[in-house]
C-alpha cells in the first residue's frame, strides 16, 4: 500500500470515526455481556460479577484508543480534538486570544509587506526571455572616481562588434523630457532614448505593431514606440495607433509600436521610446568617445558563462586603452549582472527592513509567548491532574503546541491581511524610483513565507510554555493548592522573556534613533540657496531654434515677460535646477600650469543672469554673472568655493583662467573667472558639495532650460501666467516637471525620510510591545506576590519598601535587557552605516537617551502593578489566601 492509499485510508475512518466507533462500541459491549453472563453462572453477583468482566477486558476506553491507533488515524483525530479545544480555550478567554491575535498580526503584517517588496526586487526573476542571460556594461575611470558609470557611445558601438561572447548588446539614455503634439495641442512626456535593438537585447516585443531594427539607431527613420498605459491615456485605446505621425519636438515622427502592459524596465514611466538617429559620420570624433551618457546592456550567447564573457570583454577593453589613449587611457569597464546592477542601491535598505520587522516579530512572540504561560500557569492543576491519571508528557505538549499553532494561524490570517494593505500602501508611498520594480504584489513566493513564518512563530510562542506545564511535578502543584509555590521558575521564564523583549526593543529603537538622528542632520543641510518662494519649470525648444541666437533671443525675452508679472521679485535660467545634478562635467585645467597639472570630473552649469540672485545664492568674491557677458565678449566663469579652496589655497582666483580640456592646445577656449559664489548641493543634500563652474548662458546657449522664477506669493499660482507667455511667444511648446524648488529639496532626501519612518513605525510597535510585556509580567508577579506582600504591610513595612520588591526585580531584568541589547546594537551599527549621514553608528548621545527611556518605561510599567498592591488592605490579602 503506497503512502497516499495510506493516508487516503486514515482520512476516510476519521471522517466515519461516528459510525465506527458506536459499531466498535457495540461489539465491545456484546462481549462484555458474554462475560458478565459468565461470572453470574460461577456464583457471582450481578455488579460482581460485571466489575470482573470490565477488570479481565482491560477498560472500555483504553480498547477503543487501541483500535483508533491500530487503525492509523489516531494523530489526525487527535489533531482535530486539539484544534477544537484550542478553540473553545479561546472563546472562554477572548481578551487574552484577542490581545494575542493583534500581537502576532502586527508582527506577520510587516513582515509581510516588506517581503513583498523583498520578493519583488531581490527575489523575482526580471521579466525578460532568459534574464539570467542579461549583464550591465559600466565604464571605470580611477582618475575621475568613476565605479560603473555611463560609457560612451564609442565604445559601446565596438563592445558590440568585438566581443563574441556576446549575443547582442544595446544602449538607452537615463530619460528625459520632449514634447508631443497630439491633435494640435502640445503635450510633455517623459522619453527614452534606445538603439535600434533596445528591445530584442531584453526579449520583449510591442503589443501592438513592431519593435525597432538595429538600422533605426541611425540617422534616417523618425520611428517611436508609445507605452501601453501610455496608448490609452493619450490616443483613447485607439487600435489604429499604430502608422500615425505624430510631431516630437517639432519633428514629424511615426508610431510604429506600442509596448504591453506588462513591460516595465528599472520600475520606469515612460511614455514613448524613440531610436538614437546617430549620425554615422559621428563616430569618428573625440567627441562620440569622450561623452559618456549610455546605459549599455548585453545579452551572453547560449552556453557561454559570465567567467568567459567577461574575460573577453576585459581584453577587448584594454585594446581601446590602447588605440585611443586620449580618452580611454585609463578607461577601464565592469560586467555585473543586469538584475545585481538593478538592485544595488536599494537591496541594503530593503534587507535592513526586513531586519527590523523580523525583530518587531520576535517581541511580538516573546509577547505572546508570555500571555501563553500565563494561561500555562492558571491551568496548571488541571494538567497535574491529568498527569496524575496516567496522561502523557508529549501528549500534554502536542496539545499545548497545536493551541499554539492554531493562535499563530489566526493571527497569520489576520497579518496577512494588513500585509496585503500594507503592501498596497508600501508601493504607494515609496518615493518615485525608490523600488527597481513596478509592481510589488504578493504571490507564492510571498504566501509560501508567511505559511512557513506562521508555523514557526507558533512553534516559537507555544514550546516555552508547553514545556514547562508537561514538566511540573503534579504532587507538587496539587499539594500547593494554586497557592503560587510555581512562582519562582514561573517569573524565571518570564524574566528570560521579558529581558529578550528589552533586548530586541532597544536594538530596533537603537537603530531607529541613529536614522532619525541621521535624518534630523540631513534636513538641516544648508542647501548653499534659498529654495522657499522659488518655481522651477523646464523648457524644451524643438526643431525650429536650431541656432544660438533663437534659442538665446527665446528665453531671454521669456525672462524679460516673466520679471514683469505680478508677483514676479526675480526670475533665471539656468540648464539644470539645483538639487536636479549637473548638465555636465569635464576635465578642466588652470591657466599657467604644467601639462600635466590638470583636474578631472568639475559640475558645469550653464546659467543667466540674476540666476545667483534669484536663488539667493551668496557672493564670496568678484561679481555675478551680468547682461554683458555675451557671446563676443571675454568669456567668463564663476567659481564655487569648493573650487577655490581646492585650486587657488588662499590666492585670490579672480582674473585667472580656466579651460575645460585635460590637455589644452591653440583650440582651446579659455575663460577668465570673475566670480566667486558660496557652494550649491547641487545632487543632492546627502552629497558634498562638488567642485563647480557657472557659464553664461549667452555665452553657450542651449536648447533645453529650466526657468526659476522667485514669488513673494504663492508660487503654484505663477503657473497659469508663465504657461500663457510660452504659449504666446510659441503655441506649440510645453512646460515640463512644473513644482515648487523647495519639493526638489524634499524629494532629495525622500528615500531617507521613507526608511527612517518605516523604521520609527516598527520600532515604536516593538517598544510598545516590550513595556506591555514588563507591565504583564510584573503586573504577574505582583499578583503571586500578593500574600507575602500582605505579611510584609501587616508586619510594619512601609508602603515604599513593599513597591520596591517589585521595582528592584524589574531593574535587574530591564537592566539585564539593556545590556544585552547594547551589546546587540554595537555589534549590528556597521549594517545601517550606509544609511547614516554625519552620524557615527555608536553615537554617544542615542546610545545614552534611548537605554534611559526604555528603562525609564520600563520601571513605570512595574511601578503600576506595585502601586495598585501595595495599596490593598493586608486584612483581606490574607482572608483571599
Amino acid at each position: 500500500m503506497s503512502a497516499a492509499q495510506g493516508f487516503l485510508r486514515r482520512l476516510r475512518s476519521l471522517l466515519l470515526r461516528r459510525r465506527t466507533d458506536a459499531e466498535l462500541a457495540e461489539e465491545l459491549r456484546f462481549h462484555l455481556d458474554l462475560e458478565t453472563e459468565k461470572n453470574a453462572a460461577a456464583g457471582m453477583s450481578e455488579p460482581e460479577a460485571r466489575r470482573r468482566a470490565l477488570v479481565s477486558f482491560g477498560g472500555v476506553t483504553q480498547t477503543m484508543e487501541s483500535h483508533r491507533e491500530v487503525g492509523g488515524g489516531r494523530w489526525i483525530a487527535d489533531a482535530t480534538s486539539d484544534a477544537r479545544h484550542a478553540l473553545r480555550s479561546l472563546a472562554r478567554n477572548p481578551v487574552l486570544g484577542g490581545a494575542a491575535i493583534l500581537t502576532l498580526a502586527l508582527g506577520i503584517g510587516a513582515n509581510t509587506a516588506i517581503f513583498s517588496a523583498v520578493n519583488a526586487v531581490i527575489l523575482r526573476p526580471l521579466p525578460f526571455l532568459h534574464p539570467e542571460r542579461l549583464v550591465m556594461l559600466s565604464e571605470d575611470n580611477p582618475e575621475k572616481g568613476w565605479v560603473r558609470e555611463y560609457s560612451a557611445p564609442a565604445n559601446f558601438l565596438d563592445w558590440r562588434e568585438r566581443v563574441k561572447s556576446f549575443e547582442d548588446v544595446a544602449s538607452y539614455t537615463g530619460g528625459g523630457g520632449a514634447t508631443l503634439i497630439i491633435d494640435g495641442r502640445p503635450t510633455r512626456i517623459r522619453g527614452r532614448a534606445v538603439s535600434g535593438n533596445y528591445f530584442s537585447v531584453l526579449g520583449r516585443t510591442p503589443e501592438m505593431g513592431r519593435g525597432f531594427e538595429w538600422r533605426e539607431t541611425w540617422k534616417g527613420s523618425d520611428v517611436a514606440i508609445i507605452s501601453h498605459r501610455f496608448w490609452l491615456d493619450a490616443f483613447g485605446g485607439d487600435r489604429n495607433v499604430v502608422g500615425r505621425t505624430v510631431s516630437l519636438d517639432g519633428t514629424p515622427t511615426q508610431i510604429v509600436g506600442v509596448m504591453p502592459q506588462s513591460f516595465s524596465f528599472a520600475a520606469d514611466t515612460m511614455d514613448l521610446w524613440q531610436t538614437f538617429a546617430w549620425d554615422q559620420a559621428s563616430r569618428s570624433r573625440i567627441s562620440f568617445r569622450r561623452a559618456h551618457f549610455l546605459r549599455t546592456i548585453a545579452r551572453l550567447k547560449p552556453g557561454v558563462t559570465p567567467e568567459a564573457a567577461n574575460a573577453e570583454f576585459q581584453t577587448v577593453v584594454k585594446r581601446l586603452q590602447t588605440e585611443y589613449p586620449q580618452t580611454n587611457r585609463v578607461m577601464g569597464a565592469d560586467m555585473v549582472p543586469l538584475h545585481d546592477y538593478l538592485i544595488g542601491d536599494i537591496k541594503p535598505a530593503l534587507l535592513i527592513l526586513q531586519g527590523a520587522v523580523a525583530l518587531l516579530l520576535l517581541i511580538a512572540c516573546a509577547n505572546v509567548g508570555n500571555l501563553m504561560l500565563v494561561q500555562a500557569l492558571g491551568r496548571e492543576r488541571e494538567t497535574s491532574l491529568r498527569l496524575t491519571l496516567g496522561a502523557r508528557s508529549a501528549r500534554l505538549v502536542r496539545q499545548a503546541l497545536t493551541e499554539s499553532l492554531v493562535l499563530s494561524a489566526l493571527g497569520g490570517v489576520a497579518g496577512l491581511a494588513l500585509g496585503w494593505w500594507g503592501t498596497r500602501g508600501l508601493a504607494a508611498l515609496q518615493p518615485n524610483g525608490m523600488l527597481p520594480v513596478g509592481d510589488v504584489t504578493m504571490d507564492w513566493r510571498v504566501l509560501l513565507a508567511i505559511f512557513g513564518l506562521t508555523t514557526l512563530t507558533g512553534l516559537l510562542f507555544g514550546i516555552v510554555p508547553a514545556v514547562w506545564a508537561s514538566h511540573r511535578e503534579p504532587a507538587d502543584v496539587l499539594r500547593e493548592g494554586g497557592r503560587g509555590g510555581a512562582s519562582r521558575r514561573v517569573r524565571r521564564w518570564g524574566d528570560v522573556m521579558v529581558a529578550a523583549e528589552v533586548a530586541l526593543a532597544l536594538t530596533l529603537t537603537l537603530g531607529a534613533g541613529l536614522l532619525v538622528r541621521s535624518f534630523w542632520r540631513l534636513a538641516h543641510v544648508d542647501p548653499g540657496f534659498e529654495p522657499r518662494g522659488v518655481l522651477a519649470t523646464g523648457i524644451s525648444l524643438g526643431a525650429g531654434y536650431d541656432s544660438a541666437s533663437t534659442q538665446l533671443h527665446f528665453f531671454e525675452g521669456l525672462l524679460e515677460e516673466v520679471r514683469a508679472t505680478p508677483g514676479v521679485t526675480d526670475a533665471a535660467a539656468a540648464l539644470v535646477p539645483p538639487l536636479g545634478g549637473y548638465g555636465f562635467s569635464s576635465d578642466y585645467h588652470i591657466g599657467g600650469r604644467g601639462p600635466d597639472d590638470y583636474g578631472t570630473e568639475i559640475g558645469r552649469e550653464q546659467v543667466t543672469p540674476h540666476y545667483f540672485e534669484t536663488l539667493r545664492v551668496p557672493l564670496v568674491a568678484g561679481r555675478f554673472i551680468t547682461e554683458a557677458d555675451r557671446e563676443k565678449s571675454l568669456p567668463v566663469v564663476v567659481i564655487n568655493e569648493a573650487l577655490a579652496r581646492k585650486e587657488f589655497h588662499g590666492v585670490s582666483p579672480i582674473g585667472q583662467t580656466i579651460t575645460f580640456d585635460q590637455h589644452p592646445d591653440s583650440t582651446a577656449v579659455w575663460r577668465t573667472i570673475v566670480g566667486v559664489v558660496g557652494n550649491i548641493h547641487e545632487s543632492g543634500l546627502a552629497l558634498d558639495p562638488k567642485i563647480t563652474a557657472y557659464e553664461a548662458v549667452a555665452q553657450s546657449p542651449n536648447s533645453g532650460m529650466t526657468l526659476l522664477v522667485r514669488t513673494s506669493g504663492d508660487v503654484r499660482a505663477l503657473v497659469p501666467a508663465i504657461r500663457r507667455l510660452v504659449a504666446a511667444r510659441d503655441p506649440a511648446l510645453a512646460l515640463a516637471q512644473t513644482q515648487p524648488l523647495a519639493s526638489l529639496e524634499a524629494r532629495s532626501i525622500a528615500r531617507q525620510r521613507f526608511i527612517m519612518s518605516l523604521i520609527v513605525v516598527f520600532a515604536a510597535t516593538g517598544f510598545l510591545l516590550a513595556v506591555i510585556g514588563v507591565y504583564g509580567v510584573m503586573a504577574q508577579t505582583t499578583r503571586r506576590r500578593t500574600r507575602e506582600m500582605g505579611i510584609r504591610l501587616a508586619l510594619g513595612a512601609r508602603t515604599a519598601d513593599v513597591q520596591w520588591l517589585v521595582m528592584r526585580h524589574a531593574f535587574g531584568v530591564v537592566a539585564v535587557g539593556l545590556v544585552l541589547g547594547v551589546a546587540a546594537a554595537l555589534g549590528g551599527g556597521r549594517i545601517i552605516r550606509g544609511l547614516l549621514y554625519d552620524v557615527a553608528p555608536t553615537d554617544p548621545l542615542t546610545f545614552i537617551v534611548i537605554p534611559a527611556l526604555i528603562l525609564t518605561t520600563g520601571l513605570l510599567a512595574s511601578w503600576l502593578p506595585a502601586l495598585r498592591a501595595s495599596r490593598t488592605a493586608p486584612s483581606s490579602t490574607l482572608r483571599e489566601e
